[in-house]
Parts: structure tokens; C-alpha cells; sequence
């Protein structure tokens, strides 16, 4: 993400390099050629004035002091010619060397070739000064012709950093979507071990790290479904060990209360009805964990059947009839003919465990709505009751096995497992069970999928 940024900073500090070695080479050609334009005159004059002085004095040391000015102008004519910003003029000086040359050639010891040479001069002086101004225009159009250059390179400079900036934020983007995907699928794949989907392998795409990271989501599961196999057999090695000493327990508190051994005081028959009825529970609550342990792999396990919901709570409300009429309840509410796919028995244990719940709490001569409707795609479930109701704190554990909301331990008896296993079902079905929040009493909502709506 930062190589284009890093690109536009090299690529600002080679382009201001460039400038800037540019222009200091450019204001040092102009500075030279404009120095050496005014001095090439100057140099001619003085050549000029020796001349006169020479037609005047006859002195040869004079034509002495001319050889050395015109050595010092032929100098510096050449360095006005060789530099780069001024090499257009080369021809032209190369010319007037070549025309001083000639004249100066003729000059003789007797000076016949003076007044040729004082011509010559003279027209150099002028073609010198008329060099100096096109060198000074030379001069002008290379500065405007530079200035151009540089608003151009930084207006290109200005869109590369433009694009740099624009390249960086669109690999920010698209790192940061990346990243946020790798994530999501770690996440993933952690919900899917938390939901306790042991059964679906964990294999992650993308760097290295992560893979590393779905390796050990893999083993993770492993491990996790190897001790859920581990705790599966020892629980059931427990039931099955438990339930031959406890049917001998139950058939001899039956024989006992039977009075099969003899006729039995008050006294004992109180303590033979404890041992039965403690006996039942402990059978009940074995019972309770097999059918747990069962639903944890229900939707690999159960029969997937077409089936009349509305049907199956019909069938359930006919078995619990003498409870119901026991405590004067109403059962009220519509059930809509509505179809779903699933398991008969474990919907039936939903329905059932439900209904048990508000008829096992709701008070003698209360009301039970129970209403079964069609919501977008989905059968919604409803069972409502007058009873005591949750407690805040205990709604977010009231679907774990063994749970019991507080003020119920005394007004009812269970296992703690009915809520359990009915979630496990429902999960198994992809469906959702909820507690909704009611004014009074218990409100619990069954979401299951809808298969079709019966005609």
C-alpha cells in the first residue's frame, strides 16, 4: 500500500533534482554568454583604438598591444562559441575569427594592410554588437522555453502524486476489504466450533497466517470432537450401568408399597413412597440425558418427513387433556393448517415439552394461548401462560440443560432439561427458539422453516 507513495516521493525528488541541476546550469550559460556578449565588443573597441593610435604614433609596440588584445578577443570568441546556450552563434563567430584572421594577415611590417584591417575591425564591432543583442534574445526565449519545462514537469509531478495518492487509497481499500474477509472467515469458522458444528472441517484461504490459523481451528475441532465422542460414551456407559441397579430399586420399592414382604406401618409406607418416587425421578432424568446427548446430532439423525404442524400440536394437546382439566386451564388461540419438514418425534417433543412447561406453571384456572401462524417463510410457534414467569437475570440461561429459573424449584418438579432439549431440536430443524418479553407470564416462540402452506 505504500510502494505507489513511495514512488511519487522518489519520483518528486528526481523531478526537483532535475529542475533544480537545470536551472543552475542555465542561469550559468546565460550568465557567461551575457558577460562575454558585452565583453567581445569591449575587446573590439580596444583593437580599434590601438589601430588609430598606431596611424597616428606609428609605434610597433602598439601593433604588440593589438596582437595581445586580439588574442584576448579570439579567446573569448571562442569560449562565446563553444557554450551550449549559445552554440547557434558558432557559425557567425567562426565567421568573424575567420574575417579578423584574413585582415590581420595583410597587416605586413610595412602596414600596407591597415586601412584593410581598420575596416575589418569596425564591421566586426557592429556584427559584435548585433550578436550581443541576438544573444540576449537567445538568452530570453531559453528562459521562457525552461519556465514552460518546469510548469510542466510539475504539473506532472502534481498528477503523479495525484495518482500515487488515489493508487494508495484504492490498495488501502482494497487491503482493508481483504483483511475484513479474512477476518469474517475466521470468525466464521470459530461461530461454527462455538454452534457446535464439529462435523464440518475448517479450512481457511488466504496468507499463510491464516492458514496457520485454520490449521489450528482444524485441530481444534478434532479435539473437540473427539472429547464430545469421549463424554457421549461415558455418558452413556453411566445411563446403562445406572438403569439395572435402579429398575431393581424401583420393582422393590413397587413390591415393598405392594406389601408383597408383609403388611407395612404408615410410617414405612411414607418412606417406600420416597424411595419409588425418587427412584422415578432418577429414571426420568437418566431418560432426560440420553434424550439430550440424542439432539445433538439430530439433524444428521432424524427422519425428515412432510408434516402438518398444526396436526402434531392437536396431538399433543389430546395427551395432556386430564392435566388440563385437573387444573380448569382454557386453551385458547388458532392454529393455521401449515406444513414443515422434519422429524415427527422431535417436533412432537417440542410442542410437548412447551405445552408441558405452561401447563406444569400456569395457576388452576388460568388461560394457555397457543397459536401457530404462517410468517414469511416460516411457521412461528406461539405458547403463552399466566405463570410466575422469568426473571430478567434468568432468561439468557433458561435454554441451558439443568437450568431452573428462580421461585420454580419448589412450585413444580422437572429435570431442567425439557428447554434444553427443545432448543437443541429446534436448532436442528434451522429454525430459532426465543422467550419474548410479556407483561405476565411465560411467552416462548418456536421459528421453524416453512416446507408449504397446507391448502
Amino acid at each position: 500500500m505504500m510502494l505507489p507513495l513511495l514512488a511519487a516521493i522518489v519520483y518528486a525528488a528526481i523531478t526537483v533534482e532535475r529542475i533544480s541541476k537545470q536551472s543552475e546550469l542555465m542561469a550559468g550559460e546565460a550568465n557567461r554568454a551575457g558577460q562575454l556578449s558585452w565583453e567581445l565588443p569591449e575587446e573590439l573597441r580596444l583593437m580599434e583604438r590601438i589601430l588609430r593610435q598606431y596611424v597616428v604614433l606609428h609605434d610597433a609596440s602598439l601593433l604588440d598591444d593589438y596582437a595581445t588584445a586580439r588574442r584576448e578577443w579570439r579567446r573569448r570568441a571562442a569560449t562565446f562559441a563553444d557554450i551550449p546556450l549559445t552554440s547557434s552563434l558558432r557559425e557567425k563567430i567562426g565567421g568573424l575569427l575567420s574575417l579578423e584572421d584574413a585582415a590581420y594577415r595583410k597587416l605586413g611590417d610595412s602596414g600596407d594592410g591597415l586601412p584593410e584591417l581598420q575596416e575589418t575591425v569596425a564591421a566586426l564591432l557592429e556584427r559584435s554588437v548585433a550578436m550581443a543583442d541576438e544573444a540576449a534574445r537567445i538568452v530570453d526565449a531559453e528562459r521562457t522555453s525552461f519556465r514552460a519545462r518546469a510548469a510542466e514537469l510539475r504539473e506532472r509531478l502534481m498528477i503523479g502524486i495525484a495518482l500515487a495518492l488515489a493508487a494508495a487509497l484504492l490498495l488501502l481499500l482494497l487491503g482493508r476489504r481483504l483483511v475484513a474477509r479474512l477476518f469474517s472467515s475466521v470468525e466464521n469458522a470459530v461461530q461454527v466450533l462455538g454452534e457446535g458444528h464439529l462435523d464440518r472441517k475448517v479450512a481457511l484461504q488466504g496468507p499463510d497466517d491464516v492458514k496457520r490459523i485454520g490449521e489450528r481451528l482444524e485441530w481444534l475441532r478434532c479435539r473437540l470432537r473427539d472429547l464430545e465422542e469421549q463424554r457421549t460414551r461415558v455418558l452413556r456407559h453411566i445411563s446403562h450401568e445406572l438403569k439395572t441397579p435402579l429398575a431393581a430399586l424401583r420393582e422393590g420399592s413397587s413390591l415393598l408399597s405392594d406389601q408383597v414382604a408383609g403388611s407395612l406401618t404408615a410410617q414405612q409406607n411414607r418412606i417406600v413412597g420416597i424411595m419409588h418416587g425418587n427412584a422415578i425421578r432418577l429414571q426420568t432424568l437418566i431418560d432426560g440425558l440420553l434424550r439430550l446427548q440424542r439432539t445433538e446430532y439430530a439433524l444428521e439423525r432424524f427422519e425428515r418427513l412432510q408434516l402438518r404442524f398444526d396436526e402434531i400440536v392437536q396431538q399433543v394437546l389430546a395427551t395432556f387433556q386430564l392435566a388440563v382439566r385437573d387444573k380448569q386451564l382454557r386453551i385458547m388461540g388458532t392454529l393455521a393448517p401449515l406444513t414443515v419438514t422434519g422429524g415427527r418425534e422431535e417436533i412432537t417433543t417440542i410442542v410437548s415439552n412447551l405445552v408441558a412447561n405452561a401447563i406444569k406453571y400456569s395457576p388452576a384456572g388460568g388461560t394457555i394461548r397457543l397459536t401457530l401462524s404462517g410468517v414469511g417463510d416460516q411457521a412461528v410457534f406461539d405458547v403463552v401462560d399466566q405463570g410466575p414467569g422469568i426473571p430478567k437475570d434468568d432468561q439468557a440461561k433458561i435454554f441451558e440443560p439443568f437450568f431452573r429459573a428462580r421461585g420454580t424449584e419448589k412450585s413444580a418438579t422437572g429435570t431442567g432439561l425439557g428447554l434444553a432439549i427443545a432448543s437443541e431440536f429446534v436448532h436442528a430443524h434451522h429454525g430459532h427458539l426465543a422467550l419474548i418479553e410479556s407483561a405476565t407470564g411465560a411467552h416462548f416462540q418456536v421459528r421453524i422453516p416453512l416446507t408449504g402452506a397446507h391448502p
